[in-house]
């Protein structure tokens, strides 16, 4: 399994893609991790030393969809009614 910075990532690549998400104390489990291809960190700047679930499967999330919507709208063509185009 290789680490990775999130922003980093390419998450198009992945034509099915789980993402885990463990809690401050415990994270995910061992089993978990040995069956990941990868494991990403959120760069945090400043004082901040960790980050609630909720916001971490915000940020992450987001990139995730962000990425995906970007690539399907580059290579899918859709008409105005929101049809793909054959």
């Amino acid at each position: 399994m290789k680490n990775a910075v999130l922003d980093e990532v390419d998450y198009t690549i992945y034509t099915k893609l789980a993402v885990w998400f463990g809690n401050e104390a415990r994270g995910i489990s061992d089993l978990a991790i040995q069956h990941s291809e990868l494991c990403v960190s959120i760069p945090m700047f400043g004082m901040i030393e960790s980050l609630n679930l909720g916001t971490t499967s915000g940020i992450v999330l987001y990139e995730v969809t962000k990425q995906r919507r970007e690539y399907q709208s580059k290579y899918k063509r859709r008409n105005k009614r929101g049809e793909i185009k054959a």
